[in-house]
């Protein structure tokens, strides 16, 4: 599979499953991941638990127009405001990153989770305190057992824009892509890998979920 075709599947199709991650990232806290952000607009913030995908699924249920007001459709979406400018000329990813950490993952599901995360990109999300090499980590995403975590390594809980998440998680999938030959005429993307924050305060896992 091309490198532009598994980069636009995150903008396209819908898969859901839950567990806990394996190997590097089950050794952390693990804990929900609260999002905080606007339902309606001009209306108060909100807090609401899950993964990504799970928490716009309730914020559609409260507003059914939230794509349009405030999502991932809106003049506030982070797609919107940006585009889809190479990597290198944004300011949220950081170049601190390996592809040596974590397990195979399917490229294709990954982009899912990267679709629920700029879906909800409004808002904010979290992560429980941690403390280096044992981060307080939250299942941002979870698709067909590839996850996306965001682990805090300081000691305060960490509240981050939904959209630098999917950012960073989209820099891991995109450089650390490797292709295998499945058979016949199939080709399987898969991914993994870790990537930093500027500060080195949290990180972003692509890994087994």
């Amino acid at each position: 599979m091309k490198l532009v075709s598994v980069f636009a599947c995150f903008l396209a199709g819908i898969a859901t499953s839950a567990a806990l991650p394996t190997e590097n990232v089950a050794k952390t806290i693990l804990s929900a991941m609260t999002w905080s952000g606007q339902v309606n607009v001009g209306g108060p913030s909100v807090s609401i638990a899950g993964t990504a995908e799970e928490i716009y699924k309730k914020i559609v249920g409260i507003n059914p127009n939230y794509d349009n007001e405030l999502g991932i459709n809106s003049t506030y979406s982070a797609l919107a405001r940006r585009g889809l400018e190479p990597l290198n000329k944004r300011a949220t990813t950081s170049s601190d990153y390996t592809c040596a950490y974590g397990n195979n993952i399917i490229a294709e599901s990954v982009g899912v989770g990267v679709r629920y995360l700029y879906s909800i990109a409004n808002g904010a999300c979290s992560a429980p305190p941690g403390s280096p090499g044992n981060g307080g980590c939250t299942t941002t995403t979870c698709n067909s057992g590839a996850g996306i975590f965001l682990c805090n390594d300081s000691s305060n809980t960490l509240t981050t824009t939904c959209s630098i998440v999917a950012d960073n998680a989209v820099e891991v999938l995109i450089n650390c892509q490797s292709t295998t030959y499945a058979g016949g005429s199939t080709w399987t993307t898969n991914t993994h890998g870790q990537i930093f924050s500027k500060d080195r305060s949290w990180n972003v896992i692509l890994n087994r979920c």
